[in-house]
């Protein structure tokens, strides 16, 4: 069986990015988007991102951060709140300058369960900040699994499939993450589903105790170039009959009964 675990990080404030960002990117964007900005900000997808997952019968994990530059994290309670009822997994994604210090990284996860109102058990980094000591940390505080470790931008080879259990914590590797892919990757827009495929074939091939790529599509990429072809993906991913689409905590505690 080959495992997915589907993950969407969300970076940017509830309100999204300010107008003026968005028209200075405005190639990443259809017209249509374009012109409907300033009543919909094309940065904050939560909702749609819900009706495509309901759609394909798939859950995935959310991870909120606790600093947004511009925006509250509590102006997210209510969507926390839709997707925690609607079966969907919160996580914690963890701002970088809290690594070094416990008490920080505390005091991040009980704000983002006290609006939660459950126990967060996975946790990934923002800019994908990790340290050897992370790992003790975050098992102390009672998380389950990690997912920060990515070893390149610009290439997918095994070292980034599978697990890895570090200290007493799950750490998934990131296998495909939207920004590598588009950036570093330069892997055109009708080539991404076919990067997917040629993902899993490269996985079924390792003997791995459990098969498993981890996937990062942001919040805020839904509507762009690129990022829109996450319908597609689904649609392939639920297509194939030896893959299963999981959140992070499920694996994880898979993983742990080995």
């Amino acid at each position: 069986m080959q495992y997915v675990f589907l993950s969407h990080d969300v970076d940017w404030p509830r309100n999204g990015a300010p107008l003026e960002h968005i028209m200075a990117r405005k190639d990443r964007f259809d017209k249509n988007t374009i012109e409907n900005a300033v009543s919909k900000n094309p940065y904050y997808n939560i909702p749609e991102y819900m009706e495509i997952e309901e759609k394909f019968g798939v859950r995935s994990t959310f991870f909120f951060r606790t600093i947004y530059e511009t925006g509250n994290y509590l102006d997210y309670e209510s969507d926390i709140q839709s997707l925690k009822k609607g079966g969907w997994e919160i996580g914690l994604h963890l701002d970088p300058n809290s690594i070094n210090d416990i008490d920080m990284i505390s005091a991040e996860k009980a704000k983002i369960e006290e609006i939660a109102r459950t126990k967060l058990e996975g946790n990934r980094v923002h800019y994908l900040g990790f340290n050897k000591e992370l790992p003790e940390k975050l098992k102390s505080l009672g998380f389950v699994y990690d997912s920060t470790v990515r070893n390149t931008k610009d290439k997918i080879d095994q070292n980034e499939m599978g697990f890895r259990v570090l200290n007493g914590i799950v750490e998934f590797p990131i296998t495909l993450m939207d920004a590598f892919m588009f950036t570093y990757m330069k892997i055109p827009e009708d080539k991404i589903v076919q990067t997917f495929n040629e993902t899993l074939d490269m996985s079924r091939k390792i003997n791995f105790d459990f098969n498993i790529i981890t996937v990062i599509w942001h919040d805020n990429v839904l509507k762009m170039k690129g990022g829109r072809m996450y319908q597609h993906i689904l649609e392939f991913l639920t297509s194939q009959q030896d893959v299963k689409i999981c959140k992070g905590i499920d694996l994880a505690r898979m993983v742990n009964k080995i």
